[in-house]
């Protein structure tokens, strides 16, 4: 059986980036319903459970329903980690090797949020944008529709995941999703990502 993590901070802990409310609803109606969901059609279907990330990597051998909520659950799952509180309100600009790559592949952190923002703005609908690395060390940015995951389509660990679904960001910013997606930059946790590089360089 599938089961959350625990949100490695408090409801309150992103604001003003993210508030409360927010956080509250994201974490226990979407996050906990992906899960309930998931676990329903895998004993409904009387499946036998893999560890998630190999279910999302091999996701083509389920229903639509499991592709859903499996994603749900896998995407949400590293979202919480891939953000942390800023208490003193600073820039939050990259260090370390995370800045070395971005640097790299995409020229400067200033160059690398401008693409963020804009795949945020044209992904039509509900969806992720992804930073993802690629077996070869190289670095990409991507749009999925709904709760499609990288892992799902190629070979790659993923770096830094932007959830662009309304409910992430609605109850705070209406429809200015711009203005959500620049503020994420203030509370991505960079620290995680470097981990995460440290295993290719």
């Amino acid at each position: 059986m599938y089961k959350p993590i625990k949100l490695p901070y408090s409801y309150s802990a992103l604001e003003p980036y993210i508030d409360s409310e927010t956080m509250n609803v994201h974490y226990n109606k979407h996050y906990m319903t992906y899960i309930k969901n998931v676990n329903d059609e895998f004993e409904k279907e009387n499946l036998e459970y893999l560890p998630i990330e190999q279910l999302i990597n091999n996701i083509e051998d389920f229903s639509e329903s499991i592709r859903n909520n499996a994603g749900g659950y896998y995407n949400h799952s590293l979202f919480w980690c891939m953000l942390r509180p800023n208490t003193n309100n600073s820039d939050n600009d990259p260090t370390g090797l995370v800045k070395t790559v971005i640097n790299r592949d995409f020229g400067s952190y200033k160059n690398f949020k401008i693409i963020i923002e804009k795949y945020a703005k044209k992904r039509f609908g509900s969806g992720w944008v992804w930073w993802v690395i690629l077996p070869n060390g190289k670095t990409r940015i991507l749009e999925l529709p709904y709760q499609d995951n990288p892992k799902m389509y190629f070979d790659c660990d993923i770096l830094l995941g932007v959830d662009v679904w309304e409910h992430a960001y609605y109850l705070k910013y209406k429809s200015d999703r711009a203005s959500y997606v620049s503020n994420l930059f203030k509370i991505i946790n960079w620290e995680y990502i470097n981990n995460i590089l440290s295993k290719y360089y």
